[in-house]
C-alpha cells in the first residue's frame, strides 16, 4: 500500500521534533553538570540542587529525542510498532494535557486546552481507518 501524504508529514514533524529535543537535552544536561560541579565547588547547596534537577531533564530530553525520532522513521517505513508508540505517546500527551488544564486557575486551563491542539488532531488522524489500513491494522 501507498503510504498516505499524512505519514510523510509526521516522518518530518518527528523527526524534526527529535533533533529539537536532542538539543535541548543536551544543553539542559551540560548546564545541569556545569552547575552541580560549581555548586560542589563552591559549597552552593541551591546550585547543586538545580544541576541535578537539570541533568536529569537533559537525560530525559535526550532519551525522549531518541524515541522520536525512532518513531519518525519507523512511521516513514510504516511499521506497526511506530504506530503503537505514536499513538501511546500521543495518548500521553493528552492526559497531560488534561491533567495541566486542571493544575493552575485560568492559566493552566488556557496552556492545557491549547497544548492539547496538535496531539488530539494528529492522535484522530492516526487511528482513521485509511491511516491504520497503511499500517495493516485491520
Amino acid at each position: 500500500m501507498k503510504r498516505p501524504t499524512g505519514i510523510s508529514v509526521l516522518f518530518w514533524v518527528y523527526l524534526i521534533l527529535g533533533i529539537l529535543s536532542l538539543l535541548w537535552g543536551m544543553m539542559a544536561l551540560g548546564v545541569g553538570g556545569l552547575s552541580s560541579l560549581f555548586g560542589s565547588l563552591f559549597s552552593a547547596e541551591g546550585m547543586m540542587a538545580f544541576g541535578g534537577s537539570s541533568a536529569l531533564a537533559g537525560y530525559i530530553g535526550i532519551v525522549t529525542a531518541v524515541v522520536e525520532i525512532v518513531v519518525a522513521f519507523g512511521l516513514l517505513g510504516l511499521h506497526k510498532w511506530a504506530w503503537f508508540l505514536a499513538v501511546l505517546g500521543l495518548g500521553l500527551n493528552v492526559v497531560a494535557g488534561v491533567m495541566g488544564m486542571f493544575s493552575g486557575r485560568l492559566y493552566g486551563f488556557i496552556c492545557g486546552s491549547l497544548g492539547l491542539i496538535v496531539p488530539v488532531i494528529v492522535l484522530f488522524y492516526l487511528l482513521k481507518s485509511g491511516t491504520r489500513a497503511a499500517f495493516n491494522m485491520g
